[in-house]
């Protein structure tokens, strides 16, 4: 009996404390409200005591009482029993207002106060509250998110997977960033033409098997304008098979100091194949021969064992068939995750066909089942007949000197010399006797001519 008398007392102590009224809290604005004043918007209050309620007062409180947000209430001053009373707010959202929740970047109305009804009932003042919630237009968004891969290519979505990827896949994510802001400011309201300073673009991966850059930042954007930042995401070479999570958030203060932005997951999914042979890297040492002479070329080569279980029986072959080239090597054990080097001599004879000549190479496992193929390509270059080298006899420049004869200078005072008179060799007295002697000659030449022709006339 002791028992139920202090369950009663206390019951009835909890009905004294508790209020009758109910206020139901006001959201103000939406997704799609700018930042403007003289928004109005309502909200509720039920009277739920069993006399009427009178002197009724509303009361902006725990931040809402700030003066940027200029709220005015407009309500009823009584209310009957059990009745309900709408109450009007018209209010400023401010330009700082944040368009996204700060912590999860979510397109949501914020809490900024309280709203607190008050009124008499029986000579008694009954009291409540509600939270009062804001939101504003969030002009930040991620336009467009594209994933390219070693196999693949595809735009995402929030929530989007790119499936079938290989431990050792490299990919390139851009996300493309839009200021959705209106290129002109309606009424100087300062709700259009705003630009954002800095964007902060980051990027972080849920697990250690994928690896991506940190981010990056976009400055200046502009009013209707979009840019873009680039991200490598690397899935590690032993990861194991999995869904992995790469967390994206884009987000900026405006120039009016509001936040904006948005946040996104893009899952990768890693699938290993329970055998899977990966030829890593091929190289030829030299890339490139001339079909002068025979030549060997070294074929380097790296495989990896990216498949789910150990290999016993592996193997690798080499083919070219323009060089009529085939070889496989023995088997092979590699466990899983490893890798291992391999080399082959690739003859090359003599005059070989010029041209790009394709190397191929396959990996097996259990010897004989095919894994993967790639390829190299070696180049063969033309052999350029020696051609004899001819040396050209050097020419002689000659050079014709005129001598001009310079009469000499006599001082002053001094009688100048006779010129040196120069003669020719038909002016020299050899040139006489010459002639002397060629007349004689010709007229003895004369004589004897006389002098046969006479005797053969007398005979």
């Amino acid at each position: 009996m002791k028992q139920i008398t202090i369950l009663v007392i206390l019951m009835a102590l909890l009905a004294i404390g508790a209020s009758a009224l109910q206020v139901n809290g006001p959201t103000i604005g939406g997704l799609n409200q700018d930042r403007i004043k003289n928004v109005v918007t309502t909200f509720t209050f039920v009277n739920n005591n069993s006399a009427a309620m009178t002197g009724i007062t509303y009361a902006a409180g725990s931040g809402a009482a700030d003066a940027k947000y200029a709220m005015i209430f407009s309500g009823p001053s009584n209310l009957t029993a059990g009745a309900t009373g709408t109450v009007t707010i018209n209010s400023t959202i401010p330009l700082d207002h944040p368009g996204v929740d700060p912590v999860d970047l979510v397109e949501k109305a914020v809490k900024i106060g309280t709203v607190t009804v008050s009124g008499t009932v029986s000579g008694s003042t009954d009291t409540a509250s509600a939270d009062i919630y804001m939101q504003a237009l969030n002009q930040l968004r991620v336009k467009k998110t594209r994933v390219d891969c070693d196999t693949k290519s595809q735009s995402v979505k929030d929530g989007d997977k790119i499936k079938n990827l290989k431990p050792g896949d490299v990919c390139t994510m851009e996300i493309e960033v839009e200021n959705q802001f209106n290129t002109n400011d309606r009424n100087s309201q300062r709700i259009g033409d705003v630009k954002f300073d800095t964007i902060d673009v980051n990027i972080d991966s849920t697990s250690s098997d994928v690896d991506v850059d940190s981010g990056d930042s976009i400055d200046d954007l502009s009013a209707g304008d979009q840019d873009s930042v680039t991200s490598d995401v690397t899935i590690d070479s032993e990861a194991s098979e999995g869904t992995n999570t790469v967390s994206i958030r884009v987000e900026g203060h405006d120039e009016n100091g509001a936040l904006h932005g948005e946040a996104l997951d893009v899952r990768f999914e890693v699938k290993r194949l329970t055998h899977d042979l990966q030829i890593r890297r091929i190289e030829l040492l030299p890339p490139s021969v001339s079909s002068c002479s025979a030549s060997s070329v070294k074929v380097g080569i790296n495989v990896l064992n990216q498949g789910k279980r150990d290999e016993k029986d592996a193997a690798v072959e080499v083919i070219s068939s323009d060089l009529k080239f085939d070889k496989k090597t023995e088997t092979i054990q590699l466990d899983k995750d490893d890798s291992t080097s391999l080399s082959f001599d690739l003859p090359v004879p003599k005059d070989a066909k010029e041209g790009v000549v394709r190397i191929d190479v396959k990996s097996f496992f259990d010897t004989t089942a095919p894994s993967n193929t790639a390829s190299a390509d070696l180049t063969i270059s033309k052999c350029e007949d020696a051609k004899p080298v001819v040396e050209e006899t050097p020419k002689v420049e000659t050079k014709t000197t005129t001598v001009v004869p310079q009469t000499p200078v006599t001082p002053a005072g001094q009688a100048q010399a006779a010129p040196k008179k120069t003669s020719s060799f038909t002016e020299s007295p050899a040139y006489v006797g010459l002639l002397a002697v060629l007349s004689i000659l010709i007229a003895g030449a004369i004589v004897a001519l006389i002098v046969v022709m006479m005797r053969r006339k007398r005979d």
